[in-house]
């Protein structure tokens, strides 16, 4: 399979094709995937109980990234690079349709999640020595993604990949009941550019006990200035992620999947040595309701 994806890359620049021709690319080797991988996936998308789902080895130890990419939206580098993209997008058109944000990421279908000069503390997929925390993909909107994907290109042993799912969550009764009021403003992260920022009004936890979602962001998330009960109910849901939380170092070739409406994660901070070998994730987001998908009409949404 990775030499059909090279020769593909070989023939075509990724970085020419539009999101819907990258999508349609990568769509020729979904029936190319290992049968347990397609088992994996299809258990990980149809089992009340997965959350997460981590698959390994998938990269070749003689592919040849080149020097980690300078930022999140940066061109796809390599043949190799632009083959472990391809993959990505194969292994997410199991699971549903990839899709993201014209304005995130220069709308780009894969981004990076990098290391960046002078984002080093930012609450965005370009931060390293701070710690990234609690958080799902784009809470403020109600098109944020079902799953998404990360792919390892170069890893880093310290920075381990944290998340806790709604339904280990352990909170009392009352804690519960005002998390899952629409009393909390959620505002859009700075990892996109927007002419106006408007933060949009969500409950936190929705959902029966037995399967609940959440809808949470240690940063960009809060009660309302005189809201003292919703502020107490945020800080003691916070607590709990901590309790619940699991981790993983991500190496070269590992694919974790995470649902962004049962799961949020974080990740601890690390070191970048700006050397052309730090950290590297290839990402891309997933929406797993063609109704939904269809109704937007776009795979960038405006």
């Amino acid at each position: 399979m990775w030499t059909a994806l090279r020769a593909s890359a070989s023939k075509t620049d990724v970085n020419a094709l539009s999101p819907d021709q990258l999508v349609d690319s990568a769509a020729r080797y979904v029936s190319a995937l290992p049968p347990s991988m397609m088992r994996a996936l299809h258990r990980f998308r149809s089992a009340p109980a997965d959350d997460v789902l981590l698959l390994r080895n998938l990269l070749p130890a003689e592919a040849e990234w080149g020097p980690t990419a300078a930022h999140s939206s940066a061109p796809l580098n390599t043949r190799d690079t632009q083959a472990a993209a391809l993959l990505l997008l194969a292994t997410a058109l199991v699971l549903g349709e990839p899709f993201t944000f014209r304005t995130f990421c220069d709308g780009k279908l894969i981004q990076h999640v990098v290391p960046v000069p002078d984002k080093e503390h930012t609450q965005t997929g370009e931060s390293s020595t701070g710690k990234l925390e609690w958080h799902v993909e784009d809470g403020f909107s109600e098109d944020r993604c079902d799953y998404f994907a990360l792919l390892c290109l170069y890893e880093n042993p310290s920075a381990v990949t944290e998340f806790a799912a709604a339904r280990d969550v352990r909170l009392p009764d009352r804690t519960r009941t005002v998390l899952q009021e629409t009393r909390f403003s959620m505002l859009p992260d700075t990892g996109h550019k927007l002419a106006e920022i408007v933060p949009s009004r969500t409950a936190v936890l929705t959902g029966d006990g037995q399967h609940p979602e959440i809808n949470f962001d240690a940063h960009y998330l809060s009660a309302d200035e005189n809201d003292k009960q919703g502020a107490r109910a945020l800080a003691e849901l916070d607590e709990a992620l901590e309790s619940a939380r699991r981790g993983h170092v991500l190496r070269r070739g590992d694919l974790m999947l995470l649902d962004n409406r049962r799961v949020v994660h974080a990740r601890t901070p690390f070191v970048p040595s700006y050397n052309g070998r730090d950290r590297w994730l290839l990402r891309t987001m997933i929406c797993s309701s063609l109704r939904r998908y269809r109704a937007r009409g776009t795979r960038v949404i405006p």
